[in-house]
């Protein structure tokens, strides 16, 4: 009676270390995602969708305006001003400049619009961290609304 060796099957080993490297590396990946922390750019961002026609409809009509406010940024004064297009009275205009920080929510800054009698507000802009922004002007006038955006890059 002879021994007979089992050879060994190289392609069966290395099947076998194929699996249990895909496994190691997929479960690696898992754990590395699992743990990263995700927020919002803007909380409640289901119902903000549901109005985003309203949205439309407020872009396209300050696009459809004459004459729009003017948004300009002093970096050497780190202020920001906005000069709305002349009229009689200011009054009626109401509203609110966002700083939109798109890096964090947390950075994000609210200010009302208050027009001064020649239509302009200064805004300082000096505690607000350097970076990329985008200014959001939210503004009704005779019960309509408008809204305007435009980026800007803070620097130190």
């Amino acid at each position: 009676m002879s021994k007979e060796k089992k050879a060994r099957q190289p392609w069966a080993i290395g099947i076998t270390v194929v699996i249990v490297v895909f496994l190691i590396v997929t479960i690696t990946g898992a754990i590395l995602v699992s743990q990263q922390e995700y927020s919002l750019v803007t909380e409640n961002y289901y119902e903000k969708d549901l109005a985003y026609q309203q949205e439309i409809d407020t872009r396209m009509r300050t696009r459809d305006l004459a004459e729009k406010p003017v948004i300009a940024l002093d970096r050497a004064a780190k202020s920001c001003s906005i000069t709305f297009p002349a009229r009689e009275h200011y009054d009626s205009v109401q509203g609110t400049v966002t700083f939109f920080r798109i890096s964090s929510a947390r950075g994000d800054h609210v200010v009302p619009l208050e027009l001064a009698g020649n239509g302009t507000q200064h805004i300082s802009v000096s505690g607000l961290a350097p970076g990329q922004w985008i200014l959001k002007l939210r503004w009704k006038e005779n019960d309509r609304e408008y809204f305007m955006e435009e980026r800007m890059y803070l620097q130190n």
